[in-house]
C-alpha cells in the first residue's frame, strides 16, 4: 500500500477545544462550590452554606445547558456530573442540615429525636444516589432508542437538596421578617425528620416533573422588553429579599410537583 494512502496523523488530533472542555470545567466549579458549603457548615456560617449550595445548582445547571448548546456532551460528561452531584446535592445538603439542628437549637430538647433526623439525612443520601444511578441508566436507554422527554421521574437530585433546605430558608426568612414562630424544638426536629423523608420518597418515585431541558419559550419580538424588565425586576427583588425570593420559589416548585403530575397523566410515557 502507498504511503500517500495512509491517513496522515497530525497534532491536532491529540489536541482538544477549550470550548468542548467548558461543560466540565462548570462542574468542577460546581463541586468547587459544594466543597465551599462544607467549610461553612464547620465555621457555622449557615447562610453561607446554603448559598453555596445554590451556587452548586446554578453551575450544575449551566454545564449542562451548556453541553447541550455546544454539542458537547459525552459520557465523561455524564459521569463526572453524577459524581459531582451526589457529593453537592446528596451529602453536602444533609450534613449541612444536621449540624444546623444540633447547633441552632437549644438544648432542652430531648436528643433521641435528633438521632432519628441523622437517620433520616442518611436515607435521603442514599435515595439521592439511588436516584442518579437510576437516570444513569435510564439516559444510556433512551439515548440508544433515540428517545426523548420532557418530564422527569421523581423529583431531580438538585431540586431535592433545595427541597431538603426548605426549613433553613424559612428559618432565614422568619429572621428577615423578624417572624417567631413559638415551635417547639422537638416538634421542630420532628417536623424536619418527617420532611427529610418525604423528600428522599420524591427523588425514587415515578412521579414525572417538570423538566426544563426540553423547554423551548417562543416570544414575540413586542414582548421582549417586557421579558427583559421582569428579569430585570426578578434580581432586583432577589438581591433585596434574597431569602424570601428563594423560599417563593421553592414553594412554587413544590406546588408543580402534584400539578404537573395531574397534567401529565394523559400525556404518553416514553420512559420504561
Amino acid at each position: 500500500m502507498s504511503e500517500n494512502l495512509k491517513t496522515p496523523i497530525t497534532a491536532d488530533s491529540h489536541r482538544l477545544s477549550i470550548i468542548k472542555l467548558l461543560p466540565n470545567i462548570l462542574t468542577i466549579i460546581s463541586l468547587c462550590c459544594g466543597m465551599t458549603a462544607i467549610k461553612y457548615v464547620i465555621d457555622s456560617r449557615w447562610e453561607n452554606a446554603v448559598i453555596a449550595i445554590i451556587f452548586a445548582a446554578c453551575f450544575d445547571a449551566l454545564d449542562g445547558a451548556t453541553a447541550r448548546l455546544l454539542k458537547a456532551t459525552s459520557r465523561f460528561g455524564a459521569e463526572i456530573d453524577s459524581l459531582a452531584d451526589s457529593v453537592n446535592f446528596g451529602i453536602v445538603p444533609a450534613i449541612a442540615l444536621y449540624m444546623w439542628l444540633k447547633e441552632v437549637l437549644s438544648t432542652d430538647f430531648d436528643s433521641y429525636y435528633l438521632g432519628w433526623s441523622w437517620v433520616a439525612c442518611t436515607l435521603f443520601t442514599s435515595c439521592s444516589i439511588l436516584r442518579l444511578a437510576r437516570f444513569n441508566i435510564l439516559d444510556k436507554s433512551l439515548a440508544k432508542k433515540n428517545l426523548n422527554t420532557d418530564f422527569f421521574l421523581g423529583v431531580p437530585t438538585p431540586a431535592g437538596a433545595g427541597l431538603l433546605l426548605l426549613p433553613m430558608v424559612i428559618k432565614f426568612a422568619s429572621n428577615r421578617l423578624v417572624l417567631n414562630s413559638g415551635i417547639n424544638d422537638s416538634y421542630f426536629i420532628i417536623f424536619c425528620t418527617i420532611w427529610i423523608v418525604v423528600v428522599s420518597i420524591l427523588m425514587i418515585s415515578t412521579i414525572p416533573t417538570i423538566s426544563f431541558k426540553k423547554f423551548r419559550f417562543k416570544i414575540y419580538k413586542k414582548s421582549a422588553t417586557f421579558i427583559l424588565l421582569f428579569v430585570m425586576l426578578l434580581v432586583a427583588v432577589l438581591l433585596k429579599e434574597f431569602w424570601i425570593t428563594v423560599l417563593i420559589i421553592q414553594c412554587l416548585y413544590l406546588i408543580s410537583i402534584p400539578l404537573y403530575a395531574i397534567l401529565s397523566k394523559n400525556k404518553p410515557q416514553k420512559v420504561l
